[in-house]
């Protein structure tokens, strides 16, 4: 085969052997079962079309779990923001919020709130740590190859759509930097004169649907006008405020200062030993006071695994007057130059992907996990003004055979992933097969299957390293066989990614 250039691919190890381990959610020693790939870099376009069959990236390592086997089954979730409507308890949520930045004040019903927080925080999610293997993963460096960011322009990413909206008209300016020097995105208190679209939505040309009691009220004023009488008007109060209204509702004078980070974890190198130092003690705290974990458990070296490694390369898109970055990041949420929240993203083509989300517990009165997610999806919101193709905020997993993770289908408009199609449908819709069966096919067509499944072909054109040697296992299957563990790499990656990946193998 021709020679591969190294930089712009995914590589991976696969794991052949289904794997068990235990569950984080109902705690079964050997409930969790799942296939597993190392991946020592991918294209972001790869990790995309991966969480679209199911995947997930813990660090470095990539899993999709075997849906009809595991203990709790796990479906992906995702939130479509520009659909996404404000609920009543998530509007208090953020008054709270800002009425804590504004004057220091603590919400009355403070231990009602931090029940609802201990509720969510008990959904401890899955955590699975693999060692780099031995194989020769060191092809990238061998052969030249590194995981720094690189540009293109975007109409040579693989994306849905092939020109970007420049510029955004909000005053939260939240997208990922565009320089090599450290990169943050800063919003503070301090700045708060910016305009918002109205009506953000499916379509934001036309006007919010409005809420009965609006309608009522319109109602009431027509009839009233019917009789001669005179109705006066105040147009501010018949508006449905955004999203990004809410989250900005912070005076210029306000007693505690709010700033937002964005930082690329590429960027978590020796400049920045202090605040990976600053995160880590942060995270530390948090998992031995939310989920009980013994200070031993709590390492460095964990933390480093878990939430700064990452396979996902960075690719700064150039559009018609921005440069946005996908890959890996930290969201820093910093109150009074002290840190007390830290959201780990994925930036990737068509999504923004929620890999974690750590707090102070001393402000869990605040309810910083809805808040954040609140903040994520407002985050999304903005990068989709400049990248039309980013609709979905990914949530990682749904398991409804844990009532204490059902928390994640309260964002309206939240779709989950069909285990054996990969289409999507309503949570709403869901609920009724899931309450039935704990594993469900989620489409009622049994005679939709799936649309990239692959061939015979597919499968014999597997890029496949050898020895640093590169061939097509098709080649590769004359010497040392192992059709049916690419059978299954084929079925459980699909077909767009078995002709992308290039899998190391641990023979020769």
């Amino acid at each position: 085969m021709s020679a591969i250039n190294v930089e712009k691919i995914s590589i991976a190890h696969w794991y052949p052997d289904l794997e068990t381990h235990k569950c984080g959610y109902c705690k079964n020693p050997n409930g969790a079962v799942s296939y597993g790939m190392w991946a020592e870099q991918l294209t972001v376009e790869d990790y995309q079309n991966l969480i679209d069959r199911g995947w997930r990236r813990s660090g470095m390592y990539c899993y999709k779990p075997m849906m009809d086997q595991t203990c709790c089954p796990q479906y992906t979730i995702k939130c479509s923001v520009l659909d996404f409507q404000l609920s009543k308890s998530q509007k208090k949520i953020i008054k709270k919020f800002n009425k804590f930045v504004t004057d220091g004040v603590r919400n009355k019903n403070e231990n009602q709130s931090s029940l609802h927080t201990d509720n969510e925080d008990a959904a401890h999610e899955q955590v699975i740590i693999k060692e780099r293997p031995s194989v020769a993963m060191d092809i990238v460096s061998k052969l030249g190859g590194s995981n720094n960011d690189t540009e293109m322009d975007s109409d040579n990413l693989q994306i849905e759509t092939n020109t970007f909206e420049a510029g955004c008209s909000s005053s939260v300016v939240e997208k990922p930097v565009e320089s090599d020097t450290k990169s943050t995105i800063q919003e503070t208190t301090q700045n708060k004169s910016g305009s918002f679209k109205k009506g953000i939505g499916a379509d934001p040309n036309k006007p919010l649907c409005k809420k009965a009691k609006l309608i009522r009220l319109e109602r009431k004023q027509q009839k009233l006008l019917q009789k001669g009488m005179n109705v006066e008007k105040s147009p501010s109060n018949s508006e449905v405020k955004t999203l990004e209204q809410f989250l900005s509702e912070i005076p210029e004078e306000s007693k505690h200062k709010l700033k937002i980070e964005l930082v690329p974890t590429i960027k978590f190198d020796k400049e920045m030993e202090s605040i990976k130092n600053t995160e880590f003690q942060l995270y530390k705290k948090y998992q031995m006071t939310i989920h009980n974990d013994p200070p031993e458990k709590c390492t460095m070296l964990g933390f480093t695994r878990f939430l700064i490694s990452s396979p996902l390369k960075c690719v700064r898109v150039r559009g018609e007057s921005s440069v946005v970055t996908f890959g890996t990041f930290h969201q820093q949420y910093w109150l009074d130059d002290k840190l007390i929240a830290v959201a780990v993203l994925d930036i990737l083509p068509r999504c923004v992907s929620s890999v974690y989300f750590f707090y102070d517990p001393d402000y869990r009165f605040l309810t910083l996990g809805t808040y954040g997610s609140l903040r994520e999806i407002g985050f999304v919101r903005s990068l989709y003004k400049s990248i039309p193709a980013i609709k979905h905020y990914y949530m990682g997993y749904y398991i409804h055979s844990c009532p204490k993770m059902r928390y994640k289908g309260k964002l309206s408009h939240s779709f989950l992933l069909c285990p054996e199609t990969y289409q999507w449908f309503p949570v709403e819709k869901c609920l009724i097969k899931l309450d039935a069966n704990k594993y469900s096919r989620l489409n009622d067509d049994k005679d939709v299957i799936d649309e990239n499944v692959c061939t015979a072909d597919d499968i014999d054109r597997i890029k496949v390293c050898v020895s640093y040697s590169f061939t097509l296992f098709g080649n590769y299957k004359r010497k040392y066989g192992e059709q049916e563990v690419f059978d299954n790499i084929g079925r459980l990656i699909g077909k767009q990614c078995a002709s992308t990946i290039l899998f190391v193998s641990s023979k020769g």
